[in-house]
């Protein structure tokens, strides 16, 4: 009986060293962020005219997006999450608040979250819905959005965005750095097409 009870706790013991190791050996999660344009070109205005305010509404995302692990395709039809490689908060939240600094310097315009007293003055409202958001089974990050500005509840401009950039190397840092210049590049698109409308 006694041989057995030890055999029975040195089995135990065993296990739970095996379980500790492997537990040891797994590589901790690394976390990621989307960021805003570093360098621009700040915008000459008029400072004795009111400046426009334009309020952005929360960058919505497919289900497929909404999650804490980076999505990468790896063949049609097939996506893979990434559990070791994660964005750091919401990858909404990080999306809305990169576009909002993003439009603030790219426009001459006050640009505001459409939650905030100051959206209800909002000469243009401007809502974005991202519709794909990650590196190709070929190595390109993929961002493909539509996007509408209003004014007075009506539609002026409606577009469809389908950007790429590179990917140089194989590092997750490397493809989410590749993502975010197709975020940044969406900025500018939708700046340059804003500053077309006609705003009283």
């Amino acid at each position: 009986m006694n041989t057995t009870r030890c055999l029975l706790r040195l089995g135990m013991a065993s296990l739970l060293l095996l379980q500790a190791a492997c537990i040891g050996s797994t590589s901790p999660a690394r976390f990621y962020l989307l960021e805003p344009l570093a360098e621009v070109e700040t915008q000459q205005t008029d400072s004795s005219r009111p400046r426009m305010i334009l309020s952005l509404a929360p960058v919505r995302l497919p289900a497929y997006l909404d999650r804490s692990q980076i999505v990468s395709a790896s063949d049609k039809n097939t996506y893979r999450l990434d559990e070791y490689h994660r964005w750091a908060e919401n990858l909404g939240d990080n999306m809305t608040r990169v576009m909002l600094q993003d439009l603030s310097v790219l426009l001459p315009a006050d640009v505001v979250i459409n939650s905030t007293l100051r959206a209800k003055q909002a000469q243009l409202r401007l809502t974005v819905g991202i519709l794909a958001f990650h590196v190709n089974p070929q190595g390109l990050a993929e961002l493909s959005a539509q996007w509408q500005v209003s004014r007075d509840n009506e539609v002026v401009l409606s577009q469809h965005s389908s950007l790429r950039a590179a990917v140089n190397g194989d590092d997750m840092s490397l493809k989410v750095r590749a993502l975010n210049q197709c975020l940044n590049q969406l900025s500018r698109d939708i700046a340059a097409m804003v500053k077309l409308l006609k705003v009283d």
